[in-house]
């Protein structure tokens, strides 16, 4: 699938920079030595096949001593890199998250899912999907579970709603796997799995699943998918607010070992 089109606002932030660099009589490579980029991607940002962030456009106005005029575009243009409805970004986002944090009250979350589980799922899914087809799926899901074994180590928590545990998505042979697996996860050093209990008197999941993660340049993010929609949220004051309830789920969770033990209850009975 092609790359979408650059927005008017990137474009129009890439020919302000061409012409402020131009006007200051400056090469993409003399810009480069100013901020620290190559050359070809200060070429990137004037045709607008890269947008640049926060630090870059502000280094880049510092750097053609622009008045602010690129500086001020900071905020449209961080919008315009974290779009509300950009469902593939997610992945890129969540392969090189320095934490990530998710609620899930329905289906264990897909980086926690075992191979059956997940092939439960993709044909259980309506519209109904050809064989193929769950294939390429279910190789895409696995392979995003490479973040466990990442290096730099990401830090990991997931909660989830005891309701998850209790359906039989699958059968009972898929749930033990599935029950298994997250207690070897569970184990890993930079891993939580928390578990929020039903007898949780204080509704604190009320809005619903949610994921929290971290980027490289410490920028915290908020991603939610409800009935095959998802939205991308990179306003500071919003993912604010998903912060607090995330925090309220987690501290109404049971504590690590507390929910491996549940789990492991639940692995008996099935």
């Amino acid at each position: 699938m092609p790359d979408p089109e650059p927005s008017p606002l990137v474009r129009a932030a890439g020919n302000q920079l061409r012409l402020w660099r131009e006007h200051r009589r400056l090469s993409r490579d003399d810009v480069g030595r100013k901020t620290g980029f190559a050359a070809s991607t200060v070429g990137a940002f004037e045709r607008a096949e890269r947008i640049p962030d926060d630090r870059a456009i502000r280094a880049l106005d510092a750097a053609l001593d622009a008045h602010q005029i690129l500086a001020v575009l900071a905020d449209d243009l961080e919008k315009e890199q974290y779009p509300k409805r950009k469902f593939a970004e997610l992945f890129r986002l969540e392969a090189n998250a320095v934490r990530l944090k998710t609620y899930d009250s329905r289906v264990f979350h897909g980086l926690l899912q075992t191979e059956a589980y997940a092939r439960a799922l993709f044909r259980a899914r309506v519209p109904y999907r050809s064989d193929d087809e769950i294939e390429r799926l279910l190789t895409e899901r696995l392979a995003r579970q490479a973040l466990f074994t990442r290096t730099p180590l990401p830090d990991l928590c997931f909660v989830l709603e005891e309701g998850v545990l209790l359906r039989r998505t699958g059968g009972r042979e898929v749930m033990r796997e599935q029950c298994q697996h997250l207690l070897e996860i569970g184990r890993l050093p930079h891993v939580q799995i928390l578990v929020l209990p039903l007898d949780c008197e204080v509704p604190v999941d009320a809005s619903g699943p949610m994921i929290l993660l971290e980027t490289p340049e410490h920028r915290t993010l908020g991603y939610s998918e409800i009935q095959g929609e998802s939205i991308l949220v990179s306003d500071r004051d919003e993912v604010s607010t998903w912060t607090q309830r995330f925090d309220m789920i987690q501290v109404n969770a049971l504590r690590p070992a507390d929910s491996a033990n549940l789990i492991r209850r639940r692995l008996e009975e099935l």
